[in-house]
């Protein structure tokens, strides 16, 4: 007979996908453990059980507390699994980087998730990324000072400092014996799980800086350009084939430069400026 793997929490991105895991765990090591016992204890009806792990009704957090209880979970596991919950259904963008926050805190959960940690660290910092980009840079020095002279908005030395010890150890740039500087890509997937939150930050830190851009760079050395329309849906499916393809091209002329003596940071966005009527 196979050994039955207790599911760790801190390994899961997805809290109804652990819901699901845990409660087969449950049901296979505690005889007395189903939906029906569940149901009576928490007083939610086994209907919103079944529903709720099938992704057809969202975990409010009144039905968390109630649900809490029942878990067989520790305090620290229960406070995880919430965050976890949070960042998935909140709606406000600062309450979900807040509980993301808490996330990575917890020591167990970095042990367990290096590289989304590495991730988080990295992209919730807009001078993390533009330091890396710089090491490119002709004239480079990974020197604290030189780098707080080039950043476009001041940033103290010991965040710099702070900024540089993490891309050494995190292994995006590497120190070679002579004191050059070598780049070390690492692929950043931030598009599933909790951590396109931390894409979502970094995007929220660039839009942030091209308001700062227009303010603070002189036009020669920035374009900032929009047009406001009434579209169809249709219409926004081709706005964003265009999009894709002109970041396709933007990334040919990087790949294609040999001299590089700035880092730029290119963001196109479309969004809605209206919204459908409700139906009353």
């Amino acid at each position: 007979m196979s050994k039955i793997i207790k599911p760790d929490l801190f390994q899961f991105h997805d809290h109804i996908y652990f819901l699901n895991e845990w409660f087969s765990y449950l049901k296979s090591t505690k005889r007395e453990f189903n939906l029906r016992e569940l149901s009576k204890k928490s007083q939610i009806s086994v209907a919103n059980l079944s529903m709720l792990l099938k992704r057809q009704r969202p975990l409010t957090e009144k039905t968390f507390f109630k649900l809490a209880p029942f878990l067989n979970l520790n305090d620290m596991e229960k406070k995880f699994l919430n965050l976890l919950r949070i960042v998935d259904q909140s709606e406000d963008a600062e309450t979900r980087l807040m509980a993301l926050n808490q996330i990575v805190k917890i020591a167990k959960f970095r042990e367990n998730n290096s590289q989304e940690f590495k991730a988080y660290e990295y992209l919730t910092k807009w001078f993390y990324v533009s330091i890396f980009e710089m090491s490119a840079l002709e004239d480079f020095k990974l020197d604290a000072e030189w780098i707080q002279n080039h950043l476009i908005k001041p940033i103290s030395i010991a965040e710099i400092q702070q900024a540089i010890q993490f891309l050494l150890k995190q292994n995006f740039l590497k120190q070679n014996a002579d004191g050059s500087i070598k780049q070390i890509r690492s692929h950043l997937d931030c598009r599933e799980g909790i951590f396109k939150v931390s894409l979502g930050a970094f995007h929220r830190q660039m839009l942030d800086l091209a308001g700062y851009a227009i303010e603070n760079i002189s036009r020669e050395d920035r374009i900032i350009m929009g047009q406001t329309m009434a579209i169809a849906k249709e219409d926004f499916e081709q706005i964003k084939e265009i999009i894709n393809n002109a970041i396709l091209n933007i990334n040919k002329i990087n790949s294609k430069t040999e001299r590089k003596d700035a880092v730029y940071h290119v963001e196109i966005a479309a969004f809605p400026l209206s919204l459908k009527s409700k139906e009353i």
